[in-house]
């Protein structure tokens, strides 16, 4: 929905592009500033191919940016071994560079110094690259294609490895932020101008049935999961928090301050939901989407659901995703439309996007599985 500015060619050498690494430029130098007015990102590249994204909130942002309790951020550091270790055994396996049985590494959010936050306070993440898949999967050029895709099959390993482990802390489940958001949006307690506007307008655009649809699904993700229970959720996994190495040898996926527990179906589908959104928008000639270069949305999707699907359910595809994957996909593509009204402001887009909404609520959700 946002203009998404377009990635420069990513280099296949691991050496940093010379438009991140200014020439002569002393220490570490400022090379992307953006965001809204929930959330400011600055990447900075520190030298050696090494860059920190630091995500500091913006005046619109209504909680503290909390790091996972110690017994899940043990858990995570323990699924990171693990991704590590299937890794290795993949490039051993496969030959380097194949991609094969990877997942993407958690980079694990760090507190921010005030030297390099400021009053605001912030969370610092150390990754390999200063580009993530928002920007490379739509750019145009094959390199940031290929790299994109890639990172989404990691991404898809790595969700597996985190839903396989229960959520048994002796703290309770954190909110999910993302569906919060959203249930104070239809609410209507989310104090926002242009939210309200956009409010007025789905409510108009879905009737009361679909409305009350979205709400029901809604409040339904935080009931306690069924069958199998609550397990270890990212909580916000997007091709925005996704950053593949300029080399193309790994990805890491940052991750901390949206960590809760709760249906695995949630985290799948936030980014099917995306990914669902980006396909419609290019079809529709809405937003950058609809304005750049053509995408294969479609191979990006079987990509992650390659990586999320164990080997005896890939036949099954669809019928192996976790129940209620189609639901948390509207969901995530009501988020997201909501945080555009309330974070960047109105767009005449969004008219088009509450229609959207409603057609995929129609449907149960459906085409957010159809690829």
């Amino acid at each position: 929905m946002a203009d998404r500015p377009q990635a420069a060619p990513v280099p296949e050498a691991p050496a940093v592009p010379a438009a991140v690494r200014p020439a002569g430029a002393a220490g570490s130098v400022t090379v992307r500033e953006y965001g809204t007015r929930y959330l400011r990102i600055s990447v900075r590249y520190h030298g050696d191919a090494r860059f920190s994204w630091l995500r500091v909130p913006g005046p619109a942002h209504d909680r503290p940016q909390t790091a996972p309790s110690p017994a899940a951020g043990a858990a995570l550091r323990r699924v990171n071994a693990a991704v590590a270790d299937a890794a290795s055994g993949a490039g051993a396996g496969s030959g380097a560079g194949s991609g094969a049985g990877r997942g993407a590494r958690l980079a694990l959010g760090e507190r921010a110094a005030a030297s390099e936050s400021g009053e605001r306070g912030g969370v610092v993440y150390r990754v390999p690259g200063a580009v993530s898949v928002a920007r490379l999967l739509p750019s145009g050029d094959d390199t940031a294609y290929r790299l994109s895709v890639q990172a989404l099959a990691d991404l898809g390993r790595t969700l597996r490895q985190l839903h396989d482990v229960p959520w048994e802390f002796a703290e309770p489940v954190p909110p999910h932020h993302g569906v919060g958001r959203l249930l104070a949006w239809i609410s209507g307690t989310a104090p926002d101008g242009d939210g309200a506007r956009l409010r007025a307008l789905a409510h108009d655009r879905l009737g009361a049935r679909l409305w009350t649809r979205l709400t029901d699904w809604a409040v339904a993700t935080q009931e306690p999961p069924g069958r199998g229970g609550a397990v270890l959720l990212h909580g916000a996994p997007s091709t925005g928090w996704l950053v593949p190495s300029p080399a193309g040898d790994h990805s890491v996926l940052l991750t901390g301050e949206e960590v809760t527990g709760g249906d695995p179906a949630l985290d799948l589908g936030w980014v099917l939901g995306e990914l669902h959104e980006l396909r419609s928008a290019a079809a529709r000639g809405l937003g950058a989407a609809g304005q750049g270069p053509p995408v294969d949305y479609p191979a990006a999707a079987q990509a992650l659901l390659a990586g999320y699907l164990r080997e005896e359910d890939a036949a099954a595809a669809v019928e192996a995703l976790p129940a209620g994957t189609a639901r948390a996909a509207t969901l995530r593509l009501a988020v997201h439309m909501r945080d555009f009204a309330s974070f960047v402001g109105w767009h005449e887009d969004l008219r088009r996007y509450a229609d959207l909404l409603a057609e995929t609520l129609d449907a149960d959700g459906a085409p957010t599985l159809r690829w």
